[in-house]
């Protein structure tokens, strides 16, 4: 372990040099999004203002094998990312807390659904 931590485990994925500041992960399991999108996890970037994705390897999941990302700089920062009872995925916006740059609708809950 890392200073003599025994306890101590090593992220499975990284922001590298510049934090994108994670907020609010959900697994999404729902059945109203693309198929391939079941069992991704999907997290709000604060400082990256986007949506992220990491899908990751069963039976443990220790392993990311994609990712990728939503919605870059479209709506400011993401706070939180959950599935609804409905099974589409919602986040919500954090503009107004004096980091972002709200817009006269924000803040906002949306709702990811598909293109048609």
């Amino acid at each position: 372990g890392r200073g003599g931590d025994s306890n101590f485990v090593a992220p499975l994925w990284e922001s590298g040099s510049s934090t994108w500041a994670p907020s609010g992960a959900t697994f999404y399991s729902g059945g109203k999004l693309p198929p391939e999108w079941r069992g991704r996890l999907f997290f709000g970037a604060l400082r990256g203002g986007h949506i992220h994705w990491l899908e990751l390897t069963p039976p443990d999941y220790r392993e990311v094998v994609k990712d990728g990302v939503l919605f870059q700089d479209q709506y400011g920062r993401i706070r939180d990312v959950v599935q609804g009872p409905d099974g589409y995925l919602y986040f919500a916006t954090s503009n107004r807390d004096g980091r972002g740059a709200p817009a006269p609708t924000d803040d906002r809950i949306l709702r990811l659904v598909p293109s048609p």
